[in-house]
C-alpha cells in the first residue's frame, strides 16, 4: 500500500511516494508558489496528478497552526494566502483521495518517534534549526498538540526581558539559521547570499576563526534556550534537526555550549544535563512524520 507524502516548505515541496512502513522512493522538488491560494491549489493537483492510479491516500506536512484532526489551518505560516481555511476541504476538489495534514514541526517531531530517535522515548524534544525554529514536543509517548494545537512553536520565545517588540529578540530569529549566515559574511566580508551551510563549515575545518567563533555564538545562544526547555519539560532527550545538523560539528559544539551554559549556573550537580543526539531521519522526517499522522488518524 502506498501514500503520496508531501512536505511543504517556505520556499521549496518535496514529495513522493511512501509505503505503509514508511519506506520513501524517490523524492521530488517544485518550488512553493508564495503568490495565491489558486497558485498553491493548481501545484497540490499537479504533484497529485503524478501518482494518482499509485495512492490509497495523500499525508501532508506544511507550516502554520494546523487542527491536525480536522484539517483546520489558523494560518499557514510564511504562507500567507492561508488563513482559516479547512485543507482537507480545499485539497479534496483538486485531489480525489483521503487527506491528512500535519504541522511540520509536529510531523518532523512524529517521524522520529515513529522511525528515528525518540522511538520508545516518553518524553522528548525535536528541534528543527532552519529559517526558524521548529519542532514538538512529547509527553507520555505522544507529540504534544496543546488546547490550540500551537504547542512547541519555539520560534517565538522571547529571548529578553525588554518591553521592545523587535523580532530580534524571538528564538527564531535570534538562532535562525539566517542570521547566522548573515554574521559570518560580515565577520569573514563574503556576500551573506554565499554562505550556506557547506561554506560555513569549508570555512571552519579550514582554520577560518571568525566563522568559527560565530558558529559557537550560534551554539551559545541555542544551548541557553536548551537549558530553559530541559528545565521545564524534562525530556529524556533533545533531538537536532535540520540541514546543519548533517555535520557532525555542530552538534559538538551545541554539546560544548550546554556543558558551558550548565557550569556558569552554579555547577552541573543542580540540574539534569540533556542528552543531545542529531535527528536520525533528516529531511525525510517531515514526509514520514506526516504518513504517521495519516495512520494515527485512520485507526
Amino acid at each position: 500500500m502506498d501514500y503520496l507524502g508531501v512536505d511543504i516548505g517556505g520556499t521549496e515541496t518535496n514529495y513522493g511516494l511512501i509505503n505503509d512502513q514508511g519506506e520513501l522512493g524517490e523524492i521530488k522538488t517544485k518550488k512553493t508558489p508564495m503568490g495565491s491560494l489558486t497558485e498553491f491549489l493548481d501545484l497540490m493537483e499537479k504533484i497529485y496528478n503524478e501518482y494518482a492510479d499509485q495512492v490509497e491516500g495523500m499525508a501532508i506536512s506544511m507550516p502554520g497552526i494546523i487542527h491536525s484532526k480536522t484539517g483546520y489551518a489558523v494560518h499557514g505560516g510564511s504562507l500567507k494566502y492561508i488563513k482559516n481555511l479547512n485543507m482537507i476541504e480545499m485539497l479534496e476538489t483538486r485531489c480525489q483521495t483521503t487527506i491528512h495534514v500535519e504541522n511540520d514541526g509536529k510531523a518532523a517531531t512524529l517521524g522520529e518517534l515513529w522511525k528515528g530517535n525518540l522511538k520508545g522515548i516518553q518524553y522528548g524534544i525535536m528541534l528543527n534549526l532552519g529559517t526558524g525554529i521548529g519542532g514538538g514536543i512529547v509527553v507520555n509517548g505522544e507529540v504534544l498538540k496543546g488546547q490550540h494545537f500551537s504547542a512547541g512553536e519555539f520560534s517565538f520565545i522571547k529571548t529578553n526581558s525588554d518591553k521592545s517588540k523587535d523580532a530580534d529578540y524571538m528564538f527564531g530569529f535570534q538562532n535562525g539559521i539566517k542570521k547566522l549566515y548573515q554574521k559570518i559574511g560580515e565577520q569573514c566580508e563574503l556576500p551573506s547570499e554565499s554562505i550556506n551551510g557547506f561554506k560555513m563549515f569549508e570555512l571552519i575545518e579550514a582554520g577560518n576563526k571568525k566563522a568559527a567563533a560565530c558558529l559557537d555564538e550560534y551554539c551559545y545562544t541555542l544551548a541557553i534556550q536548551l537549558f530553559n526547555l530541559q528545565t521545564i519539560v524534562d525530556p529524556e532527550r533533545i533531538i537536532i534537526s535540520g540541514g546543519i545538523s548533517g555535520n557532525p560539528l555542530l552538534i559538538q559544539m551545541i554539546k560544548e555550549n550546554v556543558k558551558k551554559v550548565y557550569e556558569e549556573e552554579l555547577g552541573e550537580q543542580l540540574f539534569i544535563v540533556p542528552t543531545i543526539m542529531k535527528s536520525k531521519l533528516g529531511n525525510n522526517g517531515n514526509i514520514i512524520g506526516a504518513l504517521y499522522n495519516y495512520k494515527l488518524n485512520e485507526e
